[in-house]
Formats: structure tokens, C-alpha cells, sequence
């Protein structure tokens, strides 16, 4: 089977550059599998989230994730670089990581409480919506009526009575209705409107 040029330059490329081969990874040494190919470290969810409370709090830390929920980067963000790299560490499975998810968040939000630090929750939450004058206000409302007005103008000149078929507008002709809906029922006169006698 002759390789094409293309295929030599590709893998070349790849080669220099760092890049794996595609098929790389099936061809590695079953004896020595990446640490996420053999079997978690944890598979309790209790015994996960105290290890992830564990790193969260070591000296080390602390410092670099407040600097980061006071530089603003969401919580779901720290969250999920914690969470992954445990898993790359084979600390527990993509199912695990997903459970941990909320506990995890919870716990930075915790140490960023108690640092006073105000934290965002995603990094797209903190884009605070413009303000609306009174003016800009009536002016959109008004757009929206005068839309709503020409919408309603073009389906009532749309509608076609063919479009019903023959046998549904033979049914309704045939329902009867209450004669009680039909007519006007008398009110009794509200209390408030009662002369005194």
C-alpha cells in the first residue's frame, strides 16, 4: 500500500509539532494506561467531595482561587478545572465529576463568602442589562403595538374559510349550544349599589 505525500507531510507535521498520530493512543503499552483508563480512586460521593475540600483548603490554594473569583472568573469555571483535573489524575469517573459538580461550587462560593469576596456564578452572568428611560420605555411600547396591529392586519386578510375542511364546519353547524350561554344573564345587583331602605 503506497502512502500519498500528503499523509508523509501530514504525520511529519504532527511529529514536530507535539501533536499525537491519530490512532496513537490505541497503540500504547496496555501494561502502563493513562491514570483516567484504570479504575477511580473514588467512587463514593461523600468520600470525593471531602478530597476536593481537602485540596481546595490547602495553603497552597486558597490564595490563587480568591485571586481568581476576585478577578472575576465564574464559579462554574473554577468548579470544572478542579473537577477535570482530578479525573485526569484519575481520581474519580466523568460520572463522579458530574455529581461533585454542585458540591464543589458551593465550596468555593463558601471561601469566597468568608473571605468577602463577591463572586459571579458564570462569567457571562456578570453583564449587567442597560437601564430603559421612561421615554425609551413608551417608544418601545408603542413599536410593539403598532407591530402587533400589522400582524393582526395581515392574519385576518389571510384567513380562508376553505382552508376548514367540509366535514369540521358540518359539525360545528350541528352542535347546539345552552341556550345559557346564548343569552344575557341577569346580574344580582352588588351590595354596594343597594339603596337603603
Amino acid at each position: 500500500m503506497a502512502i500519498s505525500e500528503k499523509a508523509v507531510e501530514f504525520l511529519g507535521n504532527s511529529l514536530a509539532t507535539g501533536k499525537s498520530v491519530p490512532g496513537q493512543s490505541l497503540t500504547n503499552d496496555p501494561k502502563q494506561p493513562y491514570k483516567w483508563e484504570q479504575p477511580p480512586e473514588f467512587v463514593n460521593t461523600k468520600e470525593a467531595s471531602l478530597y476536593v475540600f481537602s485540596v481546595l483548603t490547602t495553603p497552597e490554594t486558597v490564595p490563587n482561587l480568591l485571586e481568581s473569583v476576585s478577578n472575576g472568573v465564574g464559579i462554574v469555571d473554577l468548579a470544572s478545572i478542579v473537577l477535570y483535573s482530578g479525573f485526569l489524575e484519575g481520581k474519580w469517573n466523568p460520572d463522579l465529576m458530574t455529581l461533585l459538580m454542585e458540591p464543589t461550587m458551593y465550596m468555593i462560593m463558601a471561601l469566597a463568602e468568608k473571605a468577602n469576596i463577591k463572586y459571579v456564578v458564570d462569567t457571562g452572568d456578570d453583564d449587567k442589562e442597560p437601564e430603559i428611560t421612561g421615554d425609551q420605555q413608551e417608544k418601545t411600547f408603542k413599536r410593539g403595538l403598532t407591530a402587533l396591529e400589522e400582524i393582526k392586519n395581515q392574519t385576518v386578510n389571510r384567513i380562508n374559510p376553505q382552508t376548514i375542511p367540509v366535514e369540521v364546519r358540518q359539525q360545528i353547524e350541528q352542535i347546539e349550544l345552552p341556550k345559557g350561554l346564548l343569552e344575557k344573564q341577569e346580574q344580582p345587583d352588588s351590595l354596594l349599589s343597594k339603596e337603603d331602605k
